[in-house]
């Protein structure tokens, strides 16, 4: 619906949302929408020249659907993964985040993962994680 909006439109955001905060480096897994707390973040860490030793895997129905694919892109380069799950596209990755995918695309399980999206994706990453050998106080997600 927010690309139906003209300017002048009025949004009213009527829940309050939760807040991720940055522990240190690690591993942002964002669905769609998801990836915005990690904007800021993202944009901080530039800003100080602290971006490395992050990653941002972002799942998206459709590479039109991917959030700022140009910044994220120039920020993180490599590090930047993309995953749609209802295109197929010789440029990304295709499918859903399994745990196939999460080994290919994660070496470190003692690192620090950010998790935000769907609740469904949320919960279902953190048992990903968790199955992997992530640490449970090394999982930051809204609650």
């Amino acid at each position: 619906k927010l690309k139906e909006l003209k300017p002048g439109d009025e949004l009213i955001v009527r829940e309050v949302w939760g807040a991720i905060n940055y522990k240190g480096p690690g591993v942002f897994i964002a669905g769609g929408a998801g990836v915005t707390p990690f904007i800021a973040i993202l944009r901080d860490l530039k800003s100080k020249d602290k971006l490395n030793g992050n990653k941002l895997i972002f799942s998206n129905k459709t590479e039109n659907d991917i959030i700022l694919k140009n910044e994220f892109s120039e920020m993180l380069g490599d590090k930047f993964i993309n995953i749609l799950t209802r295109e197929k596209n010789d440029k990304y990755y295709n499918g859903r985040i399994d745990e196939t995918f999460l080994k290919k695309s994660v070496t470190d399980y003692s690192q620090n993962f950010y998790i935000c999206g769907p609740d469904s994706f949320v919960k279902d990453i953190n048992t990903l994680l968790e199955k992997l050998g992530a640490k449970t106080d090394s999982i930051v997600f809204e609650k």
